[in-house]
């Protein structure tokens, strides 16, 4: 098979994405697929026939799971449960890989008794369900769900089979009001979901005025999800949330997981992992998770405490941590550095990203300036690294330099496909021409 996008599929499967096509059922009024600039090019995959697929499982690592459903760098993530042979590239995928675990996000609309019962045959099996309202009215307005009790039956069907799943919705609450969303997040604890994410919809100058999110309605859910969380003892997680420190603070524990059975609380502070020291969130659950029954060193209301975790290496630990920063990007910064032997380094970061770099490079002593690069391309609410273009690197590093001279341009790798392209088709190169500084993705 020769096609553009191929080069795409091979580096998704390179990060054990799996993508397999990019139709889809529903028409959700926050899709983001529909709020694009006319510059942005993706490609709409058809459904990937089976002999493409066996051509890219090779490329997948067994020892991490294996993601369906999810969005990859330029290719227009779909619904999975429409691919035609979908059960029959699960099976495939099942007996390439015995042992791997399988994660798949859905809507929930197609997942039938009959589906559900040949999925309960593949385990191990992760699903995330992504129903948004478990309201027929909610399900119509923000979905156009003309059979609005599939997903609901869906549901309810997974936790018949003892099949795990966690649950998701896009919170709408300018639409559809904050008694929906709560009902949504209720319904899914209802039917055990190990977790429920609420994510933020992030919408772009392009899209309509319905859409447009009132931003401090964002601090109401936050809130919300933390009482949910108490309420449901299972983590409701709102996304994205920026922490405001790097401490490796607990949000939520998962019900009947290693964590959950060690003791461990929502608000615990991990201070070390058999007996090594972690400096962010994201540190202390890599450490444990890859570890074989880890000892945790911890603080609960300045209370000192030390847990074990029965769990086998590379299982997840079970507790949920935000999102705050890999300390191995904080080497690759300090590299690039060294490589260019620069002064006067700029490191360009969005606007989630400012004050989390900040603070980074801070606890890691790395002398470097920070610049905000704001997204004029995409406008709105759109604030995360991976949608931001060369041009607005261009923009935002001109103003700096005009200011004061530096001698090297640190820029967020996540803007960047494998051949380093903005959405857009421009090559990071074209920054460095155009500035005329060296520019290295970290």
């Amino acid at each position: 098979m020769v096609a553009d996008y191929y080069p795409y599929l091979l580096e998704a499967c390179r990060e054990n994405v799996l993508p397999l096509t990019s139709r889809c059922n529903l028409g959700c009024v926050f899709c983001s697929n529909k709020q694009n600039p006319a510059q942005i090019f993706t490609y709409k995959l058809p459904a990937l026939p089976q002999t493409t697929i066996r051509q890219l499982i090779p490329l997948l690592n067994p020892q991490e799971k294996v993601i369906i459903g999810e969005s990859a760098t330029k290719l227009d993530e779909g619904e999975p449960f429409t691919h035609p042979e979908i059960l029959s590239v699960l099976k495939m995928l099942r007996a390439a890989l015995p042992k791997t675990m399988l994660a798949i996000t859905t809507n929930g609309t197609l997942l039938t008794e009959k589906v559900i019962r040949e999925l309960a045959a593949l385990t191990p099996l992760e699903l995330t369900v992504s129903p948004n309202s478990a309201t027929p009215q909610g399900r119509r307005i923000l979905m156009h769900d003309e059979a609005p009790n599939r997903a609901l039956q869906a549901v309810d069907g997974l936790a018949r089979h003892d099949l795990p799943f966690h649950g998701s919705l896009v919170a709408m609450p300018h639409l559809v009001g904050f008694e929906d969303i709560k009902e949504t997040v209720f319904f899914l604890a209802r039917h055990g979901a190990l977790t429920i994410r609420i994510f933020l919809p992030g919408y772009t100058k392009f899209a309509p005025e319905k859409l447009k999110f009132p931003l401090q309605l964002w601090e109401q859910i936050v809130f919300y999800a933390q009482e949910w969380s108490n309420l449901l003892d299972l983590p409701v997680i709102p996304e994205p949330l920026i922490p405001d420190n790097l401490e490796p603070c607990i949000w939520g524990v998962i019900p009947d997981s290693p964590a959950k059975r060690a003791g461990l609380q929502a608000d615990d502070l991990i201070k070390e992992v058999d007996g090594r020291v972690v400096r962010t969130r994201v540190e202390a659950f890599m450490v444990a998770k890859s570890a074989h029954n880890p000892n945790l060193t911890l603080t609960r209301k300045s209370q000192e405490l030390s847990l074990q975790l029965k769990k086998e290496r590379g299982q997840s630990p079970g507790f949920v941590v935000l999102y705050d920063f890999d300390p191995r990007r904080a080497v690759q910064v300090q590299a690039q550095i060294r490589r260019h032997q620069a002064i006067k380094p700029l490191l360009l970061t969005s606007e989630f990203g400012t004050v989390m770099v900040q603070k980074v490079l801070k606890h890691y002593a790395i002398q470097a300036e920070v610049k905000t690069v704001l997204n004029c391309l995409f406008g709105g609410s759109i604030r995360a690294a991976g949608l931001l273009s060369v041009d607005d690197f261009h923009r935002a590093a001109k103003a700096a330099l005009s200011q004061k001279a530096y001698d090297l341009l640190l820029v967020p790798r996540e803007a960047f496909d494998h051949r380093g392209r903005d959405l857009t088709g421009q090559s990071v190169d074209s920054l460095a021409a155009a500035l005329k500084v060296p520019v290295a993705l970290v």
